[in-house]
Formats: structure tokens, C-alpha cells, sequence
């Protein structure tokens, strides 16, 4: 039997060992759902990861229960022996359990003393997948039919089925030779080479399984963009305006722009679009791409500060017009916002001369407005009532720090002609002097609680504020407009 041949096998199943698709398949599965489920948020892929990950782990203890039953002896030579081994009697000298079950039977290994006819007998080892019931057949002493091959020296596989002749058969073993070992795996097979191929076939099968996503993976993880930048954003806001023409908000992260239209949500991603699901839409809160100044995007965001890849620009449209507005994910209390065209809100205090005269500006700007029925100040909230669009009426701007102004009709008309104040003829140098004023009567008043109106009465405008600590105790500060005079007044 030295020079029969090793066991046919079909084609197919001589290329699924050489490629080691047994491993490599879900294997790749497994990566490639990783890849497209968890890192690409495609939900299929997420299954395929799932499938691929339980596959593995069962191959895995497949061929670790394989590679128990074997011992050190390879699975070809396991195969070779028990279809053209030759048949001989072996005696059972002890056996142990490896700790692998299979059901509820054990892999145990059995030290043989094998003693072919006409040759020297001769010790070696085979295991065996005993179950309880048969354990009596397999102890110290009892004589088995076996399987061995002078190709394959020291590998013996016990006969499931043999000839009754031979299970008649007397034992007789005579001289006792050294023991026989099977030869390591590793000299017999190649085992870089296997691994080699085991890991060549999982990249092409997880590769043929991203497929369908590549631009996807070819966007995000070979060459990802990045949206912050003018060229990038300009193509992913392009493909999203292809899908529709109005949005509801536009949500901008260095990898990704998110997008809510009506009747949809879309993502951009890796040059690629996708339709996520449905909205019910809000027509009041719609706007097109071209009322947004897009350009303007990095420069907000790189004035922001930190990390770009924890930025988040949001856009949409509020009470004071379309906003850009850019927060960290990893500090909800700090943003920027800008308006549609990215011009930074103002961020002042208007208890300084420079800071007031810039919120004036700007109101008086926005407004269109040099006169006002009405001031309200503070240090981060400044109020203009100014002439509305009708004969006797009025409207309110109010600037808040950090945000856009907000433009409003007035709650509370003017009455029947009602004087207007200049807003040039008010001093910057006014509000500094009523702080120092409140700060030298109640030293550590806090400046934030400090409102200042400025009204007419009598015919005399005049700049006034009240304050009070938590005593009840109090005072009331007025001054000219140009902040040449400053009395104080006791409230109690």
C-alpha cells in the first residue's frame, strides 16, 4: 500500500481547501460587515457582520474539534490511512480524555500497541470520539482493529467497521519496538503558505462583498474628504441639491453633510447620496442652497477653534433668518453663529464704550433706522424701539451677544406722536459712567443684572438704571445722553 495513491477528490473541493474558503468566507463576511455596517452605517451590512462573526467562531471550533481528533498527526495523512491504510491489531495500554466533547462524546487519546502482521510491533498513539455508552470497549487490555500506512509513519486510526475476520483474529505481538510518532504538520504542509492564502482569499471575498458600497469605501476610508473645505463641501452640497431643491436644515461634519428635505432625510458621504427616510415637512422653514454662503464654512469653522473633526455646522432657518451655527460635539455650551452670508454675530459688551457703539452701528444698520422711540441696555441684550413700517407704529431689534438680531414687530405701540431720540446723539462714554457710578455705591453689584433705559420724560431724555441687592437696599442712577451729568438717586 506504500505507493497507492491519496484519496480523490473532486475539483471544487480541492479549490476550497487550497483557497481555504472554509475560513476565508466568513471571514471576509465578517470584515466586510464590519466595514459597511458599523463603520458605513449600511444596515444589511450590519447582518452580514452578525452572520460572518457567528460562521468564523463555528469554523474555528470545527477545526479546533478537527485538529483534537487528528493529534499531531495532519488531516491528510488522517484521510490517506483511513481509506488505504492497512489493517492490524492493537492493544489498548491506557487512555486519557483531551477535554474536547463533541455532544456528549469525548475526543480521547489511546496509547496502542499496534502489531502488524509479519513486522515488528510497535507503539504509537490515536484518538478517538468515545461516547459513555462505548467506553467498555476502549479500556486497558482490549485488542482493536486499526488502520496504518508505512507513508504515513506513527499515524493510526482506529477501523470503525472492520472485517470479522479480523476482529477473530488472535493477539500476538511479540518484540515490542520504539514507539511511532507522526510527523509535525508543519514539515508535511506548508503552514505560512496556508496562512498566507487564508488571508490572500478573505481580502477578496470581503473586497467582492464591498462592492456595491465602494464609493462609499473609497470615499470615507481610502480617500476620505474633507468638508470643511471649500472644493469638498461645494460637491456634496451639489449632489444634495440634485436630490432637492429646498431643505429644511443642513447639518456640515468634516466626513459627512446630513440634510432634511421635504418629505426626506439624505446623508452625503464618501461621494455618494443616500436616502435615509421620510419627513413630514415644514414649508416655513425651507430654503435653497444659493441663500447660503457656503464659502464661508471653513473660515467659521477654523475660527471656532479646537478640532475640526469635532465641529458640527448646523443651518437653518430661525426667527432671525437663515443661521449658520457652529458647536463642538464635545462642548454643547460653546458656538459660533453666523448669518446666511457667514458674517459672525457680534459678540460685544455694551457697557464699553467700543462695545456700544458697535451694537449701535449694527442696529441702527439693520434697522435702517437712525432714531428710536426706545433704548433698553445691557451688558448682552440691547433693545431698539424704532418706527415701524405704518404710520404709529413700531418695531423692535433686539442684539443679544453671540447670536443674530432678532427683528419683531413691537408689543407695545407708541402712543399718537411720540418723540424720536437720535441714537448718534447717544454718548458711548454715558454707560461706562453709570457702571462706575453703581460700582462706587454698591461695589461688587453684579454687571449682568444692570439694565439701562433710555426714555423721555417731561421732554428730557435721559439715560436711567434701578438697582437692588438682596437686602432690599437700593439706588437709582441717572444721566445725560451725552454723559456729562450723573446723579444718583436713593429708592429706599
Amino acid at each position: 500500500m506504500l505507493n497507492s495513491p491519496e484519496p480523490r477528490r473532486s475539483s471544487a473541493l480541492r479549490l476550497i481547501r487550497f483557497l481555504r474558503l472554509v475560513y476565508a468566507v466568513p471571514l471576509g463576511l465578517a470584515i466586510a460587515g464590519v466595514v459597511g455596517g458599523f463603520v458605513l452605517d449600511y444596515g444589511w451590512y450590519v447582518a452580514a457582520a452578525s452572520v460572518g462573526i457567528s460562521l468564523t467562531i463555528m469554523a474555528l471550533i470545527l477545526g479546533s474539534i478537527a485538529r483534537s481528533l487528528h493529534g499531531t498527526a495532519s488531516p491528510q495523512s488522517t484521510r490517506f490511512v483511513q481509506r488505504h491504510g492497512d489493517r492490524a491489531l492493537a492493544k489498548i495500554e491506557r487512555l486519557k480524555t483531551t477535554g474536547t466533547q463533541v455532544n456528549d462524546a469525548y475526543v480521547t487519546e489511546l496509547k496502542l500497541v499496534v502489531a502488524p502482521p509479519n513486522e515488528t510491533a510497535y507503539r504509537a498513539t490515536a484518538r478517538e470520539l468515545i461516547h459513555p455508552v462505548r467506553s467498555a470497549a476502549y479500556q486497558p487490555g482490549t485488542v482493536v482493529v486499526v488502520k496504518h500506512s508505512p507513508r504515513y509513519p506513527g499515524t493510526v486510526v482506529v477501523d470503525a467497521d472492520p472485517p470479522r475476520e479480523w476482529t477473530e483474529r488472535p493477539w500476538q505481538a511479540g518484540v515490542i519496538g520504539e514507539e511511532r510518532t507522526p510527523e509535525p504538520e508543519a514539515r508535511q504542509g506548508n503552514a505560512v503558505g496556508r496562512l498566507a492564502m487564508t488571508v490572500v482569499s478573505t481580502v477578496v471575498v470581503a473586497v467582492a462583498l464591498l462592492v456595491p458600497i465602494r464609493a462609499d469605501v473609497l470615499g470615507q476610508l481610502l480617500s476620505p474628504p474633507d468638508l470643511f473645505t471649500a472644493d469638498d463641501l461645494r460637491a456634496g452640497v451639489a449632489k444634495l441639491s440634485a436630490e432637492s431643491e429646498r431643505f429644511e436644515d443642513l447639518t456640515v461634519e468634516s466626513d459627512q453633510v446630513r440634510a432634511t428635505v421635504p418629505g426626506a432625510y439624505l446623508s452625503y458621504r464618501g461621494g455618494a447620496v443616500r436616502r435615509d427616510s421620510t419627513s413630514t415637512g415644514k414649508p416655513d422653514k425651507q430654503f435653497s442652497a444659493n441663500e447660503v454662503n457656503f464659502a464661508a464654512i471653513p473660515g467659521l469653522v477654523a475660527s471656532f477653534g479646537g478640532d475640526p473633526a469635532d465641529a458640527r455646522v448646523s443651518i437653518r432657518r430661525e426667527a432671525a433668518g437663515i443661521t449658520m451655527t457652529v458647536r463642538s460635539a464635545n462642548d454643547s455650551d460653546r458656538q459660533l453663529v453666523a448669518d446666511a452670508k457667514g458674517v459672525p454675530a457680534l459678540t460685544a459688551d455694551a457697557f464699553t464704550e467700543n462695545g456700544f457703539r458697535q451694537v449701535a452701528e449694527l442696529l441702527t444698520k439693520l434697522s435702517g433706522r437712525q432714531e428710536a422711540y426706545e433704548a433698553i441696555i445691557r451688558t448682552d441684550h440691547v433693545e431698539f424701539q424704532v418706527p415701524g413700517p405704518g404710520p404709529g407704529t413700531s418695531d423692535d431689534y433686539d442684539w443679544y451677544r453671540g447670536r443674530l438680531v432678532e427683528h419683531r414687530p413691537s408689543p407695545i405701540q407708541p402712543d399718537p406722536g411720540a418723540p424720536l431720540f437720535a441714537v448718534s446723539n447717544l454718548s458711548p462714554k454715558a454707560l461706562p459712567a453709570i457702571l462706575a457710578k453703581v460700582n462706587e455705591r454698591m461695589p461688587g453689584f453684579p454687571r449682568d443684572k444692570v439694565s439701562v433705559a433710555l426714555r423721555e420724560n417731561d421732554g428730557t431724555w435721559s439715560l436711567t438704571t434701578s438697582v437692588e441687592d438682596e437686602y432690599g437696599r437700593g439706588i437709582e442712577v441717572t444721566a445725560s445722553p451725552d454723559g456729562s451729568t450723573v446723579a444718583v438717586l436713593p429708592t429706599r
